[in-house]
């Protein structure tokens, strides 16, 4: 791993992330219910969520910017105990300077994983750009980093062990695990902003 990326990665206070193709396989499964209402099933990667954990016991915060708005997910922050959620983004540079004002952090202290073409902007903007290996082209350009595992199957996992390990907090945390001392951290209450732009 260059010193470039790890030198990015230490600087991280922030991870945001996009949902379908990174905490998901991208795939949309639907089914009908009884009574006729069309659900969506989504399937998340139980090691991306032990990453939420890790971060906060890093005192890194994380947050999530997903053109879709989906009650699901939410919940799923919400349980992980993330920080922000914004649903409904399908421009994501909005949300992305509103948590630098909350935050009152820099572009550079942010890292972005996502995988398609609304997600350039800020990937193109943050300090720590990753997307994952079947991305659409252009977002592979823009990346600081491609992770050798793709949405869904612990990708999220892989930027979270990166930023952990170039920050020093990796041998600790183990060192809390091994010997029995690590809690799940307190978790803050998940600041929700929806828009209406995106799709359901």
């Amino acid at each position: 791993m260059n010193e470039e990326l790890l030198a990015r990665a230490r600087k991280i206070k922030i991870v945001l992330n996009d949902v379908d193709g990174i905490w998901t396989d991208g795939k949309l499964h639907f089914f009908l219910t009884p009574d006729g209402r069309v659900e969506e099933i989504k399937s998340f990667n139980a090691q991306d969520g032990i990453a939420i954990m890790m971060l906060r016991s890093g005192g890194i915060k994380s947050g999530v910017i997903t053109g879709r708005r989906h009650e699901t997910t939410v919940s799923r922050a919400r349980n992980l105990g993330m920080d922000y959620f914004y649903q409904g983004f399908l421009t994501k540079l909005g949300p992305l300077e509103d948590v630098l004002k909350r935050e009152n952090i820099s572009a550079e202290e942010v890292a972005f994983i996502g995988d398609d073409l609304t997600d350039l902007p800020l990937l193109e903007k943050v300090g720590l750009a990753v997307t994952v290996p079947n991305a659409v082209p252009v977002v592979k350009e823009a990346a600081h980093f491609i992770t050798s595992r793709v949405g869904g199957d612990g990708a999220y996992r892989e930027l979270v062990d990166l930023i952990i390990t170039a920050q020093g907090k990796m041998d600790p945390m183990l060192a809390d695990i091994r010997a029995s001392r690590w809690t799940r951290p307190a978790a803050p209450t998940l600041q929700i902003i929806t828009s209406q732009e995106g799709i359901s």
